[in-house]
């Protein structure tokens, strides 16, 4: 990330990104935190930083009972995308980021031998949009950079659907449609457009009852194109958008499908969480974006969760208090509900206290049940 972006280390980053939870008995956790540097606050701001977190942490001491490991994950997404020369639709769990200098990051994963897989696409009005979309090795996570240009000639990209909501796009013009030549992408400004996910059409049936009905969100974007299904929601305070989109299980290669990753991390929830949402012991919430907003409706929220019961989690605030700590989607995506909600009734007036700067070092199963006590890490 810091070899070809312009990022910086969150200021609440333990020490040589290792945190130490030998005081609990818990395993140490391993951080790869950074955030995308913003154009008008350059110094990065306050800790932690206040530009696009991208996360990536190792907490081996929680728990993926009911599901496959993490390890056994990356193995899936290393499979599929293989050298990035064709599409698969696990290259839609991505985050898109606005950038001016395609070209710039083109010349520079050439040169390295970085692979990349080249895209373009068309918005409303036809106009025509480039993209790369790249993996950060060995991980989940992967980018996908857009500029408003036509970078490849015929045939040297896949012809792919609008990515990115028409609203969105307007916003960003100006970060979209700057052509410039940095040289060094690390001088570059990437910003935040969207968090995509893969979705199966399962899942995709109950996404805007989810977002719309109980998060409070607002649907931003609802198409087919060449059949592809994307829907995407904005939240109350928020620029970048959540957005799903499903295509037919042919469009991956290998078995293991996206219904198939859903109903995984889906089973790992019930497995530890049903009956237990003080448990923080579920190591699949990494698998989260955070929404962080005083915007939202938490009367809508809480009356959605105590009626339907989506899988969820309470815990203690960082900023002092307990209340709603996360909640996750019908694919199985956590969010980390930075929003100042209240507790489900189904937590009670239990008071789960890490007693640790970094609460993710707990070992504590008490509010786990018997069902988390087989360790698979």
């Amino acid at each position: 990330m810091y070899k070809y972006f312009n990022v910086q280390t969150p200021g609440d980053e333990c020490s040589n990104d290792l945190c130490d939870c030998s005081s609990t008995g818990a395993p140490n956790i391993e951080q790869g935190r950074v955030f995308s540097t913003r154009e008008i606050s350059p110094s990065g701001g306050p800790p932690p930083g206040n530009g696009f977190g991208l996360h990536l942490v190792s907490v081996p001491g929680h728990k993926t009972t009911g599901g496959l490991s993490i390890e056994e994950v990356e193995g899936h997404f290393a499979e599929k995308l293989g050298d990035m020369s064709n599409f698969d639709s696990f290259m839609d769990f991505n985050v898109v980021f606005a950038t001016s200098a395609l070209s710039s990051y083109k010349a520079a994963f050439d040169r390295d031998g970085v692979k990349y897989l080249p895209g373009t696409w068309s918005d409303a009005q036809n106009q025509q949009y480039s993209s790369i979309i790249v993996q950060i090795p060995g991980s989940q996570l992967i980018l996908e950079l857009v500029q408003q240009t036509s970078l490849f000639s015929d045939g040297q990209a896949v012809q792919l659907e609008q990515r990115v909501p028409e609203a969105t796009l307007a916003a960003q013009q100006s970060r979209l449609a700057a052509s410039k030549f940095v040289g060094d992408t690390t001088s570059d400004f990437i910003v935040s457009l969207a968090v995509n996910r893969a979705v199966s059409s399962a899942a995709l049936a109950k996404l805007e009852d989810f977002y719309v009905s109980g998060m409070g969100t607002r649907m931003t974007h609802n198409a087919v194109e060449t059949g592809v299904a994307k829907k995407c929601f904005l939240w109350p305070g928020a620029t970048v958008d959540i957005c799903f989109t499903n295509r037919a299980d042919s469009a991956t290669s290998t078995d293991f499908k996206v219904g198939d990753l859903e109903n995984m991390l889906n089973n790992v929830h019930t497995t530890i969480l049903d009956g237990h949402s003080w448990c923080p012991m579920d190591r699949w919430f990494d698998n989260h974006y955070a929404i962080d907003s005083q915007s939202v409706d938490n009367s809508q929220i809480l009356n959605y969760i105590n009626s339907e019961k989506p899988h969820h989690t309470c815990g203690t605030s960082p900023m002092g208090g307990t209340g709603l700590s996360a909640i996750f989607d019908p694919t199985g995506l956590g969010i980390q509900m930075d929003t100042g909600t209240s507790l489900p009734t189904d937590c009670g007036s239990s008071f789960l206290d890490a007693g640790f700067s970094n609460p993710a070092c707990t070992i504590d199963t008490s509010q786990c049940g018997s069902l988390t006590t087989s360790v698979e890490v």
